[in-house]
């Protein structure tokens, strides 16, 4: 099997924005314009406008892992944690040979601010810091696969 992070893919589930352990992502502030904005805010124009979208891509040197295809595809589950916050993701899509999941980020975040207590707090770029986020793919047949990835947000200059 072959892990790949990748945060976007088309039709055929190549992947089409690989990524790495540690990734810069620039964003476009102007499209951010919430007044005097908050942590809460910030996490939906992450999910909304942004739509920044961590995930994997795995491929198979068989068909479903060499299971049957109703049996992987009931047990197959990825998660992604940052903080004290794990999330089942939201998008996952199958093939014989491949498998893409993504979560959205601004999702998780907003959880995470939720449980810190500062998804209220005004909201600063800088305070985020690295998001250190770890994905757990619970792939039927293996051991689950854990991996973890850096993310540091900056407006685009």
């Amino acid at each position: 099997m072959s892990f790949q992070f990748c945060d976007n893919f088309n039709e055929a589930l190549d992947c089409t924005e690989p990524k790495t352990e540690n990734d810069i992502v620039f964003l476009d502030q102007s499209k951010f314009k919430k007044e005097n904005p908050s942590f809460e805010d910030f996490g939906n124009f992450l999910y909304f406008t942004a739509r920044e979208t961590p995930g994997v891509h795995l491929e198979f040197s068989t068909p479903w892992n060499g299971m049957k295809a109703d049996l992987f595809k009931s047990d197959y589950r990825a998660y992604l944690l940052y903080g004290s916050s794990k999330e089942k993701m939201e998008g996952n899509h199958l093939m014989p040979s491949k498998v893409v999941s993504f979560h959205y980020l601004g999702a998780l975040l907003k959880e995470e601010f939720r449980h810190t207590g500062i998804a209220s707090k005004p909201f600063q770029i800088d305070k985020l810091g690295e998001i250190r986020l770890t994905y757990i793919i619970e792939i039927p047949g293996q051991k689950p696969v854990v991996k973890e990835r850096t993310l540091r947000l900056k407006w685009k200059p």
